[in-house]
């Protein structure tokens, strides 16, 4: 009977908390991380240097101020501000998330820039695939704290429709109301679901049972062997809200944010007469990224696997 296990799969499953074409000429830009993902001119890109023991590795991430403005702008100001560096990555689930960005560096605390609340920024064109960035929520809501998705696990949505439908045509008597709702609701979501989403997650992964409730504001487009070192390191208990799901989720390791630099791709408009380049937004301030065509692998609180926490899903 899969109806029982899918149920509590749905509920470890709530975050608590591509090709790659590069150029700098101005182009049409992938306003979400559905679409194609390119980086063009007037693009914003954040690098993440990250500590795994001894070794370090960078993480690469498109953000997307199309669809998150304000979660974008918090991130950035942060990022530029210091706000992140020597922070760690408390906590890992395998096939789920990684979670880091907390005040004291242990799932505890964090701020937004600006000392304001940050709202809910969502879209149903950008998903939770693998190498998503996102905000892990609290009671308190949205503030530093961000979770990477590290699910690479193809995901079949037709076929988890179908599925899903059979047993609730075979078992669904034997379910409570409250159950029946869930898998009816889950049901009418999968199979509500566009064609170019159902695409991506059969060929990237990701966690599909938290889209709609984070935000997501960003997707990685380099580094992923980086995200599948930190998903690989050994973790134990010390997380509150995962030990009472009995979830190992903290790091045996010390994993730590050396840094996040943040780069914004100049636009170049070529006319008859002249090339002239225009940086839009501010001048870029940190890392220097070379314009060059080039292709990379296709794919890309604390709570529990229930929710990335500050996530909780």
């Amino acid at each position: 009977m899969r109806l029982r296990s899918l149920l509590t799969s749905v509920a470890a499953t709530a975050l608590c908390g591509a090709m790659l074409l590069t150029s700098a000429c101005s182009s049409t830009k992938a306003a979400d991380n559905t679409s194609e993902i390119k980086v063009v001119g007037g693009d914003i890109l954040a690098e993440m240097t990250i500590l795994i023991g001894e070794e370090t590795g960078k993480i690469r991430f498109k953000l997307f101020p199309e669809v998150a403005p304000r979660g974008v702008d918090n991130f950035v100001k942060l990022a530029e501000s210091g706000y992140y560096d020597g922070k760690t990555i408390h906590r890992v689930i395998k096939d789920f998330m990684i979670q880091g960005g907390s005040l004291q560096g242990n799932g505890i605390g964090g701020t937004t820039a600006n000392k304001t609340e940050l709202p809910r920024e969502t879209n149903d064109r950008m998903r939770a695939y693998y190498g998503a960035l996102g905000y892990a929520e609290d009671s308190e809501g949205i503030n530093s704290q961000f979770f990477i998705i590290n699910n690479n696990t193809p995901f079949d949505i037709d076929k988890t429709a179908e599925n899903i439908a059979a047993d609730l045509e075979e078992y669904g008597n034997r379910l409570s109301e409250e159950d029946k709702n869930t898998y009816t609701e889950y049901l009418n979501s999968l199979k509500a679901t566009p064609d170019d989403v159902k695409a991506k997650y059969l060929s990237s992964g990701g966690t599909f049972t938290i889209d709609g409730n984070y935000t997501i504001f960003g997707q990685a487009i380099e580094g992923f062997d980086v995200i599948e070192k930190i998903s690989e390191v050994e973790v134990a208990s010390g997380n509150k809200l995962d030990d009472e799901q009995g979830i190992d989720s903290k790091p045996a390791v010390s994993i730590v944010i050396k840094k996040i630099e943040i780069a914004r791709i100049p636009v170049i408009e070529e006319t008859a007469a002249a090339t002239t380049t225009r940086r839009t937004l501010r001048p870029q301030s940190t890392t220097t990224v070379q314009s060059a065509d080039s292709t990379a692998s296709n794919a890309i609180g604390d709570s529990t696997q229930t929710a990335p926490e500050s996530v909780a899903e």
